[in-house]
């Protein structure tokens, strides 16, 4: 363990808890009684995204490591009161940026020999990218529900 690793899973641990998945998670994105169940299925995910904050936050508290979990950036407030749908981009790209987050610790973390947090990493990094691809079938799913044009 080093003081750079720490500082990178910190990171990742704002990047993911002040995600704009959580945040949709809190704002209840309107969806129509047809889409009810994708907007489970985002929550769903949200839930197993904060999982991996809480074990990321449970080994920088385990190191003594003060933890930051950071606030949610002021323009996700812009975006209350919408569907859903409209809300696909912006999930896509904030998962985008955790992905991008995780794979920077994880490289910290395989660079000073912190097997602990690389093993943590791959897993969460595993878990992630199956979420992102989730997102993106939710989305095809929701599009073809509104009779929309799939978008990739």
């Amino acid at each position: 363990m080093t003081v750079q690793t720490d500082l990178a899973l910190n990171n990742v641990l704002i990047d993911m808890a002040r995600s704009f998945l959580q945040y949709v998670a809190e704002s209840w994105p309107w969806v129509s009684p047809d889409g009810q169940s994708v907007e489970n299925q985002v929550l769903v995910i949200a839930e197993r995204q904060r999982q991996d904050v809480a074990d990321i936050a449970a080994l920088l508290n385990e190191r003594e490591h003060f933890i930051d979990f950071g606030s949610f950036p002021t323009e996700y407030t812009d975006l209350q009161f919408i569907a859903l749908e409209a809300l696909f981009e912006p999930l896509h790209n904030s998962q985008a940026t955790v992905l991008a987050s995780i794979a920077n610790a994880l490289e910290q973390a395989r660079t000073s020999g912190d097997t602990e947090a690389e093993t943590l990493l791959t897993a969460i990094e595993i878990r992630q990218k199956e979420a992102a691809a989730a997102l993106k079938e939710l989305q095809q799913e929701l599009d073809k529900q509104s009779g929309n044009a799939v978008k990739s």
